[in-house]
């Protein structure tokens, strides 16, 4: 695996010391001209400054794990609010009196009066890492220029996550000393607009000064280099340009103390041209410095018979392996994932060495919405293929025991019709009743572990906690190269969860490029290039020949819905669903729908394969952007809520 950068190797090792400096009060200049007295220490500082980002691997602090409709748990006597704030905001339990996974407030207070956490701690670490860098005696400039742009880039990147969560914020460009009046310490928030104009031109002016690539190879792994930058400046002017930003007349209440609106209220179509210069940009800087899609190396000592295993390697190993990875373009590597991690999402029981593996959690399911959501094995949404029984998909089958069948499912078991002539990513992605499970101690793909689902079955419930309660499980997660001993012995291998990795990169592309100018050779391109590396034909020759609606990928709406959907297949259950239907405004149609699975408790096939239905849902156009904390709006007098809260 991947070395974890030295950034955050310092800030474990050295955190009791270290602590002194991230606890620093904003007035005690003598121990923060300590803090820069030597490299060592302001390498320390720098590492605070990256300690605040959002950690993949903290279940309930990501929103995009349980607050959209990709995984659901049993049962919330067994998972509290306290713990798993973001399903709780799933349940439309989020408000303004007590935050649920409250960013802005947590204590933080946009006077500066009271900084001590989220993601406003960020932003103050990294603006006194900015002015007081160039202080250090035993740096050389270069170095001094290279971790004030780091920290520039990492203030820009956490003024956008509290843009993207709650619309408009307060600019927090300078920290206030804190003898500032108090009436010029309380600032209101800024223009939508202004606050992306602020962040991206924040990254521009870092980007010089920030190395291309790591520099000491797998040592700078999760630092902010140019490729980053590049992909994160893209992500950025992407959300700008897309319609919970770019003319959002639902917003043209939140206005500021003048009567202006704080969203603009009109569409500019020039906002996605500029989207897909930088994601261009990015590409093209990142395919100089050798990225590309990621394409399974397979070991010497592992047979494989089916193309099918050889695509869905493709897709699980460009997620989960840090080591070899050539589509990662930036790291999550503040908690890498552990076997603690990973267990929660490996089904409990798929070999016989994990039936009674008490450190096997397996209780993030995957729901049924998200399994309908893959295409046919002809490359299109099973509702529009022509050739598939969509009506009839929960239908029982026999699986054949022919090739085209027995590598992804199990031949002669009864399954529904719904598992059966699915593309490649949907048996790479999710573990299923009648699926196989291929790991690298299988050593032959032939020898994948079956899975049944059922009551009774082999990774069916043993207790109340670890019960997946859809009848899916996630194989995204699982690094193929861990291993299951005996009783409770399990060896996982760690990996730095990718933050933005090219594939992503590639659909905002194409999705820019469709919006700015209409479906075209480019837009084809980099779309049918995700799509290659999972064994699918083009998006134009998959339409032609199987789809109802053949001329869909001819006009701008059509292929806007085929992008949406090639986001939700290839990036499912990574955390970006959630941000994507937001930023759509898609969330009010999607998010109410009904969260469902199989009905697990059964042992018969006939019993099982029945639409379970969990939770009810309710998203309305108030749940767009969070509440900001009542007690900051009391803190700050200047500070609008936004509208329903």
């Amino acid at each position: 695996m991947r070395k974890i950068s030295i950034i955050f190797l310092l800030s474990l090792v050295t955190f009791g010391s270290c602590k002194k400096f991230i606890d620093v009060v904003p007035d005690n200049v003598p121990v923060l001209d300590q803090a820069f007295n030597l490299r060592v220490m302001a390498l320390r500082y720098l590492a605070t400054c990256y300690s605040r980002l959002p950690s993949g691997t903290n279940l309930g602090s990501t929103e995009g794990y349980l607050a959209a409709d990709e995984f659901w748990l049993n049962s919330t006597s067994n998972f509290s609010s306290g713990g798993y704030p973001n399903w709780y905001i799933a349940m439309g339990q989020q408000n303004a009196n007590a935050p649920l996974l409250d960013w802005w407030g947590n204590g933080v207070s946009t006077s500066q009066t009271s900084i001590v956490g989220s993601y406003w701690r960020g932003i103050y670490d990294c603006n006194v890492m900015i002015d007081r860098v160039g202080s250090v005696p035993d740096m050389t400039d270069v170095e001094k220029a290279m971790w004030k742009a780091e920290a520039k880039v990492l203030k820009a990147y956490y003024h956008y996550l509290l843009a993207r969560a709650y619309g408009p914020i307060v600019i927090m460009d300078k920290n206030l000393p804190v003898y500032t009046d108090p009436n010029e310490m309380h600032i209101p928030r800024s223009p939508m607009d202004d606050c992306f104009n602020y962040i991206v031109k924040t990254i521009d002016e870092a980007l010089p000064d920030l190395m291309p690539v790591e520099q000491n190879g797998n040592i700078d792994v999760g630092r902010i280099t140019q490729i980053a930058a590049r992909a994160i400046k893209a992500k950025i002017l992407i959300e700008a340009a897309s319609p919970l930003f770019n003319g959002n007349t639902d917003m043209a209440d939140l206005k500021d103390d003048n009567g202006a609106p704080l969203f603009n209220q009109n569409y500019d179509g020039t906002k996605w041209t500029a989207a897909a210069i930088a994601c261009k940009d990015a590409i093209d800087f990142a395919a100089i410095n050798g990225k590309r899609l990621q394409i399974w190396q397979k070991p010497g000592n592992i047979v494989v018979n089916a193309p099918s295993t050889y695509f869905q390697m493709n897709l699980r190993t460009a997620f989960n392996e840090s080591d070899g990875n050539t589509e990662a373009l930036w790291f999550d590597t503040n908690n890498p994932s552990s076997a603690g991690f990973q267990a929660i999402f490996t089904p409990r029981g798929f070999n016989a060495n994990t039936i009674s593996n008490g450190n096997i959690l397996s209780y993030m399911a995957a729901t049924l919405n998200m399994a309908e959501k893959f295409y046919s094995k002809n490359g299109v949404p099973i509702e529009e293929d022509k050739t598939y029984p969509y009506a009839s998909r929960y239908q029982l089958t026999t699986v054949p025991s022919t090739n085209d069948y027995r590598y992804d499912l199990q031949a002669g078991y009864q399954t529904a019709l719904l598992h059966l002539d699915r593309e490649p990513r949907f048996y790479g992605t999710l573990s299923m009743d009648g699926g196989r499970y291929f790991m690298m101690s299988d050593a032959n793909d032939a020898n994948a572990a079956n899975t049944n689902y059922k009551s009774g079955g082999n990774v069916s419930n043993y207790n109340v906690i670890n019960n997946g309660a859809t009848g899916y499980m996630v194989k995204k997660y699982v690094n193929y190269q861990n291993s299951y001993g005996a009783s409770n012995a399990y060896t996982a291998r760690p990996y730095a969860i990718p933050i933005i990795r090219l594939a992503d990169l590639y659909l905002m592309y194409a999705e820019a490029l469709n919006e700015s100018q209409g479906p075209g050779a480019d837009v084809y391109a980099y779309v049918d290039s995700v799509r290659a590396r999972s064994g699918l034909n083009s998006v134009v020759t998959s339409w032609a020949a199987y789809s109802s609606q053949p001329n869909k990928p001819a006009s701008k709406d059509g292929m806007r819905a085929i992008i949406k959907r090639e986001r939700t297949i290839e990036l499912a259950f990574e955390g970006k669903r959630f941000w994507d239907l937001r930023r759509w405004k898609d969330a009010v149609g999607e998010l109410n729908e009904l969260i469902q699975g199989w009905d697990v408790k059964q042992r018969t096939a006939g019993a099982f394969y029945r639409p379970n239905t969990m939770f009810n849902r309710t998203f309305t156009t108030k749940d767009y952007f969070w509440p900001i904390n009542l007690n900051e709006l009391r803190r700050n007098p200047k500070l609008k809520q936004n509208p329903g809260w």
